[in-house]
């Protein structure tokens, strides 16, 4: 049954059963048991549902399922972020005061704190809108701090793998589309920095591209077999340091000259020092440079 009450959709617990795939004893369970999601009622006691609470049935159901938490794990969860969406909703929440609590709590090595923070993030935005207006400029932040000796090698390592590790799940858990052509992704030898190539081949992988992530420090010898047996068709290349230059680029020159019918892409600080004739290949930029530049390979 579906009432409107002072311009809302209201369910009846029959309804919410059908479209969350939870028994109405469930429901009715939960409900006495957790005081999460708590349906109103009709003076003869009906319970009805909002449209946000069925929502946060399906996410307490889709947590138990494919994380494999607890009901009551999940349950304590959903309470955290409503009452962290309070009180940021209260202080007018912005991405820069997101970054600044995450900053802060990492440095201080308070994962906890830092866990909850991140998952309110993933409760108000988008997760690409997570990984570049709120990790990234962490990331960046990180690394000048570093540099002018503000944050130890020991706090600059674990803020990037602390972010890296929630960066993965998202990756693996997406499904390419077997029709489009594959990518590989890797860091010129040496080269250890890799969160900025993981949220590019993530950004590609969401759109259906599938992506071979080689990560860290990938000897370009080892490379021509994997992209003939994978019918690879781009190539994504993360460059930090001008020394990497030369091999990338001979790398590159070595492919196009057996008539391979491949795209490449190159991005990082190191990227700029390409010679001319690679400055094709840079891609630099935001989301939207992004989007622009997959806009324009109708290949892919």
């Amino acid at each position: 049954m579906t009432v409107q009450k002072r311009g809302f959709l209201l369910f009846g617990i029959k309804k919410v059963s059908e479209l969350t795939g939870v028994p109405e004893v469930t429901l009715r369970s939960w409900e006495r048991r957790y005081k999460v999601i708590n349906p109103s009622r009709s003076q003869g006691g009906a319970r009805y549902y909002t449209k946000e609470n069925i929502e946060d049935i399906i996410w307490i159901k889709k947590q138990k399922d494919e994380r494999g938490i607890t009901v009551r794990q999940a349950m304590d969860l959903l309470k955290e972020i409503k009452e962290m969406k309070v009180e940021s909703t209260i202080t007018g929440s912005s991405y820069e005061e997101h970054i600044e609590e995450i900053l802060n709590f990492l440095t201080e090595y308070q994962t906890e704190q830092a866990t909850k923070q991140i998952n309110l993030c993933f409760s108000m935005f988008d997760f690409e809108e997570v990984f570049h207006h709120i990790f990234t400029p962490i990331l960046h932040r990180v690394g000048y701090q570093w540099e002018n000796g503000k944050l130890s090698v020991a706090q600059e390592h674990f803020i990037c793998n602390f972010l890296q590790r929630r960066i993965f799940p998202f990756f693996h858990d997406l499904y390419a589309d077997p029709m489009k052509p594959k990518a590989v992704a890797l860091c010129a030898p040496e080269e250890l920095h890799n969160v900025g190539l993981l949220l590019f081949s993530l950004f590609l992988k969401r759109r259906g591209i599938d992506v071979l992530f080689l990560g860290q420090s990938t000897p370009t010898e080892s490379l021509l077999p994997l992209i003939h047996l994978n019918n690879v068709q781009l190539v994504c290349i993360s460059i930090t340091m001008e020394e990497s230059i030369s091999q990338v680029e001979t790398f590159i020159s070595d492919l196009l000259s057996k008539g391979t019918n491949i795209d490449f892409v190159i991005g990082g600080a190191g990227a700029k020092f390409l010679s001319e004739p690679m400055q094709k290949y840079r891609l630099k930029g935001d989301l939207e440079n992004w989007k622009k530049w997959l806009n324009s390979r109708s290949k892919l």
